[in-house]
């Protein structure tokens, strides 16, 4: 009996040991005006944060304190070689930051001089670039479709800061977590109508890859060259899937409620918004609409945690965040286990951001 005791103890104990929680512990509402429209931040050494502003014709740039308060901006809007035309998507790695033009269709990069100073060591050419961006050593990880010289079509692939060498990545047959061209047809069939955009993240040289329409998980090791699939989704992640039918009606031109529909069916449903990989995990964010202020409904922001072989480890809300959009932009520290979600909320006069500090322990 004694001995039963202190197996179930030790039980407890290791369970104790083990437990994850994230931990919100900090709100920054950004002041108002300061961010116009902007779909990505990074966070500095010192805590402070750049955002990229798209729709600011003076300054695409902008430095925001821990106070929310804008502190320093550059980056007009134009054709010049210093110029941007809709800086949108931001990586930084120290020293390097990483800038994605979507006008230009180019990805600068740049280097922490000093303080908040930058200077520009390199480009590159990214038409095919349709999301996010990631800094790997002296590359860039871009997320897009290409064709190989030999003819074989991939999702994901990286580019050195100049521009002068391409790796082709992930296969276009493993997108969604497929494990077969006919699978990936299959779910594009079921969800393909809705724009979809790709989540990317590295640990030392492993790849993480994820799209907004599945929880599955592409694993890449880069020195290794091989390809795991891990991912469970939770009971309460509502994958998008519509018939045939009802595709064709919201496809219609003369249809003029389809959009009305659209919004309806993907209200409905259940779609990741960002993940981040660490040592020994990966953690997937994914978002349901169903916080209710009033008339409006916002997207509640979940957190799903897996280590490296896929085995779950643990789940959460990420509430009191919540936002107006699907895709909630999102950073995360590695060496101090810190998360930035950015719930953006709109209204008819402008867009309100407000930062939401994490800390993930374990």
């Amino acid at each position: 009996m004694k001995s039963l005791v202190l197996i179930s103890l030790i039980l407890v104990l290791s369970n104790l040991a083990f437990s994850w929680e994230i931990k919100l512990i900090k709100k920054i509402p950004v002041e108002d005006g300061a961010v116009l429209a902007s779909v990505s931040f990074v966070v500095l050494e010192d805590g402070n944060f750049i955002f990229a502003d798209f729709k600011d014709k003076d300054n695409q740039i902008k430095v925001i304190n821990q106070e929310g308060k804008l502190i320093k901006t550059w980056g007009k809007m134009g054709p010049g070689p210093d110029e941007f035309n809709g800086a949108s998507f931001l990586d930084y790695q120290k020293p390097y930051l990483a800038v994605a033009d979507a006008g230009k269709y180019r990805i600068y990069v740049y280097e922490n001089i000093m303080g908040y100073e930058f200077k520009k060591i390199g480009g590159i050419l990214a038409w095919e670039r349709e999301g996010p961006i990631k800094i790997y050593l002296n590359n860039v990880l871009i997320p897009g479709y290409v064709v190989s010289s030999a003819g074989k079509k991939f999702m994901l692939f990286m580019k050195d800061f100049n521009d002068r060498k391409t790796e082709y990545i992930l296969p276009l047959e493993n997108v969604y977590g497929a494990r077969s061209i006919q699978e990936y047809k299959k779910i594009v069939e079921e969800a393909g109508f809705v724009l979809s955009i790709p989540f990317i993240d590295v640990y030392e040289d492993t790849i993480f890859y994820v799209r907004d329409k599945r929880l599955k998980v592409d694993k890449i090791d880069l020195k290794l060259k091989n390809l795991e699939i891990i991912g469970e989704e939770p009971k309460n992640f509502r994958a998008l899937s519509v018939d045939k039918k009802t595709k064709n009606r919201l496809m219609d031109a003369k249809n003029q409620k389809s959009k009305k529909e659209l919004d309806e069916i993907i209200s409905r449903h259940s779609f990741v918004s960002g993940l981040v990989a660490d040592k020994n995990f990966v953690a997937v964010i994914y978002v349901n609409k169903e916080r209710r202020i009033r008339e409006e409904f916002y997207w509640v922001p979940y957190v799903q945690i897996y280590d490296y072989s896929g085995k779950v480890l643990h789940e959460q809300s990420l509430e009191p965040c919540f936002s107006s959009d699907r895709v909630i932009p999102l950073y995360y520290e590695k060496d101090k286990r810190q998360l930035y979600l950015c719930s953006i909320i709109s209204n008819e006069a402008a867009y309100q951001y407000e930062i939401y500090k994490f800390l993930v322990e374990q």
